[in-house]
């Protein structure tokens, strides 16, 4: 214990002692009061959960039949599904400390003491501690409706549950990072289950509700997930062991050099090779392939709208969430355009590359992602063929205005980004500039969208989204030419500026 806290105190002060920090004080403020009033949520949703599940329905599950266990037996029925959310969501959000050890690894130290460390900080990571926030208040209701057996077996068994899907995840997501397979593989896996659910194959709250309610009816059954998540932290620390060393963690290791230029891009001269390079730099750098990974989950967040009752002919929405689903990428990735490259900015100055064609061929990754999404939507038109033509709408915008906003706005006041990091709670970068964009990707569409309101016609404010999309996509080598001229002339100060940070 005495190590991990002296290992614990040297990380926070290399944090608090860096330039960033002071830097970004103002961020770093507002972000404290954002975390202080997630934190208030998640405990009322806490407090008054009890009372949630008890207006919920579900059949064969009533006060009459199981008196004062009905309430954690419909919890339990859900259980599963919140954990595999907790899966997906753990990959994106949570963080793996693993580099942040290597200026110990020369010295006298253990290696093991190192590694324990190491899994024993995501033990205590935010995305553990926000389940404790939620269901602290629900097992104190717990211990004084049901015997203290039975309370602490489901609460154990909770609680275990929640460190095996922590230590599974980052197994996972470290072998992810070095063999693609395993990413595949998890990917494939989501569609299968997700299948079995939606075609109803499979009675998932069936399977759930017998896992959990084992726990309080059988305390002994809460060794099952002791057991899994011991041998998941004894995988971690097995790979671990084998891999740590600088030589493999290093990020700086050379990678195979192939010939830019050999893909179907290629026959699109020199901004179709550099789009190719984009497209590399993406998949091979962890933070920008998280981005392009939460623009293929979020092509689902339509389902939060479209199927819906309550927002049925709701285009003020259709159009919000349109924005999301066709230009998320373009959004999250846009908005630190040349932070990317703020490592090598100086090699961008130096190469035989105009920034015309620089900032063209970004232009070409928004739109083949972009149209992607919008190709992948198309089954949308299930919920009504205008939903489609709102999503249509949308893309033009978002292509033909979204994408030069969000490429200049992105040149302004760029700063390095950790290309090892990942992207979610990821605050590295953030600035002025990232807020103000928002204003026309997102502002813009719906102030649009109110012009042909107050005419009185919603199909006229969708006309009118996609008719400014279209012509701002007609005059796009002016507006690429513009920008271009811009960073032109602001070069050799935003180059000082890298070499600064």
């Amino acid at each position: 214990m005495k190590n991990f806290l002296q290992l614990l105190s040297i990380e926070w002060k290399e944090s608090r002692r860096s330039p960033l920090w002071h830097k970004n004080l103002l961020i770093n403020l507002v972000l404290g009061v954002s975390f202080l009033y997630m934190i208030g949520m998640f405990v009322v949703l806490g407090v008054f959960l009890d009372d949630i599940l008890i207006k919920i329905p579900v059949d064969g599950i009533d006060y009459n039949t199981f008196k004062e266990s009905f309430v954690l037996r419909k919890l339990n029925r859900f259980l599963l599904y919140y954990f595999f959310v907790d899966l997906i969501m753990r990959y994106f959000m949570q963080k793996l400390p693993a580099l942040s050890i290597q200026p110990f690894l020369h010295l006298p130290t253990r290696k093991s003491k190192l590694i324990h460390y190491m899994l024993g900080k995501s033990f205590i990571s935010p995305m553990n501690l926000l389940h404790w926030l939620v269901f602290i208040p629900f097992m104190i209701e717990l211990f004084s409706n049901l015997s203290f057996s039975e309370s602490l077996g489901w609460s154990s068994g909770f609680v275990l549950t929640v460190y095996l899907n922590n230590y599974l995840l980052t197994y996972l997501k470290r072998t992810s990072d070095v063999d693609y397979r395993v990413y595949v593989t998890m990917l494939v896996s989501l569609v299968v289950i997700i299948g079995l659910d939606w075609f109803d194959l499979v009675d998932f709250q069936a399977v759930s509700e017998t896992i959990f309610n084992a726990f309080f009816l059988q305390p002994v059954t809460t060794l099952i997930p002791l057991i899994i998540g011991l041998g998941f932290y004894y995988l971690n620390f097995k790979y671990l062991r084998a891999n740590l060393y600088i030589s493999r963690l290093s990020k700086s290791e050379k990678n195979e050099i192939t010939y830019v230029g050999a893909g179907i891009l290629s026959r699109f001269g020199l901004v179709g090779r550099l789009t190719e390079l984009e497209f590399k730099f993406i998949w091979r750098n962890k933070r920008p392939r998280s981005v392009l990974l939460i623009t293929i989950l979020f092509l689902g967040y339509g389902l939060l709208v479209f199927p819906t009752d309550e927002y049925s002919g709701n285009y003020l929405m259709y159009i919000l969430f349109s924005v999301i689903i066709t230009g998320m990428f373009m959004l999250n990735y846009g908005q630190y355009l040349l932070g990317w490259e703020g490592m090598h900015f100086d090699h961008i100055l130096t190469r035989k590359v105009s920034f015309k064609d620089y900032y063209m061929s970004k232009f070409m990754l928004f739109a083949i992602v972009s149209g992607a999404a919008m190709i992948l939507s198309i089954p949308y038109v299930y919920f009504g063929w205008e939903i489609l033509l709102v999503l249509f709408s949308v893309f033009l915008f978002n292509i033909g205005v979204g994408s030069h906003c969000t490429m200049f706005f992105g040149s302004l006041n760029p700063k390095k980004i950790d290309l090892s990091q990942a992207t979610v709670f990821n605050w590295q970068g953030l600035g002025v500039a990232q807020f103000l964009l928002i204003i026309p990707v997102m502002g813009l569409p719906l102030g649009l969208f109110g012009i042909g309101v107050i005419f009185g016609s919603p199909h006229l404010g969708v006309a009118i989204v996609g008719m400014a999309g279209l012509i701002g996509l007609i005059g796009t080598k002016l507006w690429i030419s513009l920008i271009a001229k811009w960073l032109s002339a602001q070069r050799y100060k935003i180059s000082s500026d890298f070499r600064s940070q």
